[in-house]
């Protein structure tokens, strides 16, 4: 949530990133759900950026680092709970499709993960195309992507069939 530099200010554009990979996981189509990991680094330089400006030590799973949430909590002077909440909160004011809100937010947790803290947001299977902000998104492999093109949008309701 808080940028890489020294200034360690909240980024609204990864809270809208976020919202859109909601939206695209959610519209992957029927019998699929997924998850997404906030305090994990996908790039090992952004891993060592963390460890320089807050003194983690970063555990490595696969090709990613999970880095935790409890660090930027602490930066904040808040606690992890208060933390979770954030998430909570820009998800309940989101430009999120209100069905999609409601069963992303039942089901976001914080594991605590060796000390390091982990929010998990699952986005259970949905029923139909999901929106973030009267737009719609997908994924193409690891990216979310803005579905524009009007043939493409046309075939995203055939996802859930």
């Amino acid at each position: 949530m808080l940028r890489l530099h020294g200034r360690r200010e909240i980024d609204p554009n990864i809270i809208d990133k976020v919202m859109r990979t909601i939206c695209a996981i959610a519209n992957n189509g029927k019998g699929r759900a997924g998850t997404i990991l906030i305090g994990v680094a996908d790039k090992e330089a952004d891993a060592n950026r963390i460890v320089s400006l807050d003194g983690v030590t970063p555990r490595k799973v696969g090709r990613r680092f999970v880095v935790g949430v409890n660090r930027e909590a602490q930066s904040l002077g808040e606690t992890p709970e208060r933390y979770a909440a954030r998430w909570k909160e820009a998800i309940r004011t989101s430009g999120l499709d209100d069905g999609l809100k409601g069963s992303v937010l039942a089901s976001l947790t914080h594991s605590d993960y060796y000390g390091l803290g982990v929010i998990v947001i699952r986005i259970p299977e949905q029923q139909k195309v999901s929106l973030f902000s009267g737009k719609a998104y997908a994924r193409e492999g690891d990216e979310t992507v803005e579905v524009a093109n009007p043939a493409l949008l046309l075939d995203l309701p055939q996802r859930f069939i």
